[in-house]
């Protein structure tokens, strides 16, 4: 079974944080998530690292 992992980003748009929900699934992945405040949407990527997983976001149109 995946686990569920809560990261809090910053927007890359507002700047405001946000919470996201990311699932540890063992491969990379990228999906679009929408800001919960400004509601850009952003650019998730989620990358293993060992036991740890590394997740950035970027602008969508960048």
């Amino acid at each position: 079974m995946d686990a569920l992992e809560y990261i809090t980003m910053l927007c890359p748009y507002c700047g405001v944080r946000n919470e996201l929900t990311v699932e540890r699934t063992g491969k990379a992945e990228s999906y679009t998530e929408d800001c919960q405040v400004c509601c850009c949407t952003m650019q998730v990527d989620v990358t293993p690292c060992g036991d740890d997983i590394e997740v950035s976001v970027r602008r969508e149109d960048d």
